[in-house]
């Protein structure tokens, strides 16, 4: 038994590139582009909520907290957290502005309410709210190159950032570096996943090569060479399979298990593609550079 994927239907949704999509609750979507805006459709894929200039620059990355919150981050180096009023529409609740030096590629809810960040200004910073619910920043990871990609794993309370210089591992509580592995780098702050509980996936480097890291063996179990800058990765867990897409327009899947190629769809996108992600509905969503995003349906083999 296998599955592939077959195109659905394909959306303009941005003037310009898109570079993260996130998933609410209800099946809602949302998702930030360089064209500064956001954009939030039903699970019909008709338009509910567009936000434009919510940030002075790129958009970088949109978390989703839960039906009322979100966070997002830009190349402005601003983190921006949005709530829903009582008209069901999303405003902006709080900035925090020049949170980090550089631009920020990524923001993701932490534990207790806390957030993180990471930039390219070679930091990784948790943020927690103070007396007055401003959120102040409480731990400064440093780096020595770019942070691009930041993972929770909360049932293990390990925290996991990767980047140009390698990919590390915290622990949640005491937030003291467990171990590096310097051999698994990303370029892409879609590009780290969480396979199971014991594997994680990084892409994006530009050498085309996957890393499996085993968390309890705390070593690199297998190297994939995909052939090219892997930009977006999508794990389905009850598939057991992760589908991958980057520099090549290409989409491809692969079993989790053995780690062999299914399908490769060629020339998915027109452009660059940065993100692969499930939808409530099972179908799979991808994007990129061309401002679409396409909707693919699996099929089992």
């Amino acid at each position: 038994m296998s599955y592939s994927l077959k195109f659905f239907n394909s959306i303009s949704i941005h003037n310009n590139e898109i570079y993260s999509i996130s998933i609410f609750p209800s099946g809602n979507i949302i998702s930030v582009s360089s064209d500064k805006s956001i954009k939030i459709y039903n699970t019909n894929y008709i338009h509910i909520q567009k936000i434009n200039n919510a940030h002075d620059d790129d958009i970088t990355y949109v978390s989703v907290k839960d039906e009322n919150n979100f966070i997002t981050c830009s190349k402005d180096k601003n983190i921006k957290i949005w709530i829903k009023n009582n008209n069901n529409k999303y405003i902006l609740s709080q900035t925090i502005s020049n949170a980090h030096n550089d631009i920020i590629i990524k923001v993701i809810y932490f534990i207790d309410e806390k957030i993180i960040s990471c930039s390219w200004d070679e930091t990784m910073k948790i943020w927690e709210k103070d007396n007055n619910n401003i959120f102040q920043s409480i731990i400064n990871f440093k780096h020595f190159d770019w942070v691009i990609s930041i993972l929770l794993l909360e049932e293990k309370n390990i925290l996991i950032s990767t980047g140009r210089n390698g990919t590390k591992f915290f622990n949640c509580l005491n937030y003291e570096n467990i171990f590096n592995i310097n051999e698994a780098c990303c370029n892409t702050n879609n590009g780290l996943q969480k396979i199971d509980n014991d594997r994680i996936i990084v892409g994006g480097g530009f050498d085309g090569i996957i890393k499996i890291i085993s968390i309890s063996g705390k070593q690199i179990q297998k190297e994939i060479d995909n052939a090219f800058e892997c930009d977006g990765i999508c794990v389905i867990e009850d598939k057991k399979i992760f589908i991958i897409g980057g520099w090549s327009y290409d989409i491809k899947i692969y079993n989790s298990n053995n780690y062999i190629c299914l399908q490769i769809i060629k020339k998915a996108h027109s452009h660059y593609i940065n993100g692969i992600i499930e939808l409530k509905n099972k179908n799979i969503v991808s994007y990129g550079y061309d401002k679409i995003i396409k909707i693919w349906k699996f099929n089992l083999e």
